[in-house]
């Protein structure tokens, strides 16, 4: 019995070969199912501006559409589709000019996509949440760019180092130092939540 992982590869794979003859359905049920974390995504890799974000992935999710004919399925869909957003991350933050940073943009960033059930519901457990998740976003905003890339793709989406190289034009090699530097880093900055 194939693993749910295997099976999601698979079933992802094969609505991308029925997107690229055509099919509107099948590239929507990508989209339903991959939206949700290539927005994350790239929301992360461009300093929670969400604006930002979304037009990065919009435009991400064009170039899918446009260049699925030609997706042979050397890699899984969804690898092959963070590539295209990473990219697309890539190019908004270099024609962006460096912003001086205000208190809008210390603000906590917490994923709304968490189902309020999986939130602490006792009122201290929810205040800590959210500390830490300002301190790690600001933490992760320091880092570099491949190696916050690698560390949301791994840690956050659960990509396997082949496909975090795949997505960033790397080897895995690079990717397994761009990891352990991140996560040095971050154990630093993390320091106080030990």
């Amino acid at each position: 019995m194939p693993d749910d992982d295997a099976l999601a590869a698979a079933t992802q794979q094969a609505l991308a070969r029925r997107a690229g003859l055509g099919d509107r359905a099948a590239y929507e049920e990508l989209f339903r199912r991959l939206f949700p974390s290539t927005f994350r995504f790239a929301l992360r890799m461009l300093d929670s501006d969400t604006g930002l974000a979304e037009d990065t992935v919009q435009e991400a999710w064009v170039k899918a559409w446009r260049g699925l004919p030609d997706f042979r399925g050397t890699s899984t869909f969804s690898t092959w589709l963070f590539s295209i957003v990473s990219r697309e991350a890539l190019e908004v933050r270099r024609r962006r000019r460096p912003v001086a940073l205000d208190g809008e943009l210390l603000e906590p960033i917490l994923d709304r996509s968490t189902p309020a059930s999986a939130r602490p519901q006792d009122p201290a457990q929810a205040v800590l949440a959210d500390e830490l998740w300002h301190t790690l976003t600001l933490a992760l905003m320091e880092l570099p760019w491949r190696q916050r890339a690698s560390w949301l793709l791994r840690e956050l989406e659960g990509f396997s180092y082949d496909d975090i190289a795949r997505v960033l034009d790397t080897t895995p090699t690079v990717v397994r130092g761009q990891l352990h530097r991140a996560r040095r880093t971050l154990a630093i900055r993390m320091e106080q939540w030990r």
